[in-house]
């Protein structure tokens, strides 16, 4: 599969290539670090290895297989724990809200 590295964000941490530091994946700097002769192709995409066969998964913890990859789905279990935090803020909202006005 072909793969464009990790999206960077504004809590990525950058990557130390020379202390062979790596906190994400960047297709540009494995390119120029391995100083592979295809650098332009090299620097815009890399290759992804994926399990096809769930039955019979490699030794490699790291390697998802497909259904990993389409499997973008909230666990129930952290859902449900938002929902509590957003009803109580919500609530405390209100009742600081009712609060104010009673007393002003």
């Amino acid at each position: 599969m072909l793969y464009r590295g990790d999206p960077p964000t504004k809590y990525s941490k950058p990557n130390q290539p020379f202390l062979n530091a790596y906190k994400s994946v960047v297709a540009e700097e494995i390119a120029i670090v391995n100083t592979l002769p295809n650098e332009q192709e090299a620097s815009t995409f890399m290759l992804h290895a994926v399990d096809l066969d769930e039955g019979a998964r490699t030794v490699h913890p790291n390697v998802p297989t497909q259904t990993d990859l389409t499997n973008f789905v909230i666990p129930v279990d952290r859902h449900e724990a938002y929902e509590k935090m957003w009803n109580g803020l919500t609530y405390v909202g209100v009742l600081a809200n009712t609060a104010m006005w009673l007393y002003l």
